[in-house]
């Protein structure tokens, strides 16, 4: 699979991610706290997953690859926390909720500037970040806020930021069938055409 493709399926990953969350959440925002918080849970566990295999993918290439790597690993805390805590309140659940979503944004941005020339889609990473991180303060300048309120702010962030990794997905996409079409149909400088 060319790094491309690679790409492509870690945007739709994310991006599916983010909105099956966001749809659930805000479906149903009178949920508890408990149900909130093993669906938000859920949620970071898969968008930590996905963070930690992109690292992997591309250990070799420094500094970014651990910024995902660390990224991923807040979410597999996050979600591992809220898994391991069933008690959790409402208030615990904004603090880590809030401390994930604007650690997770600092980090895209960190990334999408430092491979601001190697990313084709970076300004859709500093998108992503500016969303996570107003997410995050939100959720913070809000400590007491129920579980409805969670879900509502939760909910909203999480269809943004998954609507806009879907997008930076099929942008990715189109670029590469097009490369390869224009790719297939160009020919080499110099050929002869046979009449």
């Amino acid at each position: 699979m060319t790094e491309s493709r690679k790409t492509v399926w870690l945007l739709v990953a994310r991006g599916v991610a983010a909105v099956v969350f966001g749809v659930l959440t805000l479906l149903r925002p009178q949920m508890t706290v408990l149900a909130l918080a093993w669906v938000f849970g859920a949620y970071a566990l898969a968008d930590g997953a996905v963070l930690l295999g992109a690292a992997w993918r591309h250990r070799r290439e420094g500094r970014p690859a651990l910024a995902c790597a660390v990224a991923g690993a807040l979410g597999v805390v996050a979600g591992g926390m809220t898994a391991l805590w069933p008690g959790l309140t409402a208030l615990a659940l904004v603090v880590m909720a809030g401390a994930w979503a604007i650690a997770t944004g600092c980090l895209e941005l960190w990334v999408a500037t430092r491979m601001r020339h190697e990313l084709r889609h970076a300004w859709w990473w500093r998108v992503s970040a500016a969303v996570s991180v107003a997410a995050g303060v939100l959720l913070w300048l809000w400590p007491d806020a129920g579980a409805m309120a969670i879900a509502l702010v939760l909910g909203v962030y999480a269809l943004i930021a998954g609507g806009i990794w879907l997008a930076a997905a099929w942008r990715e996409y189109r670029m590469h069938t097009n490369h390869r079409s224009h790719s297939w149909t160009s020919r080499p400088s110099g050929a002869r055409v046979a009449h």
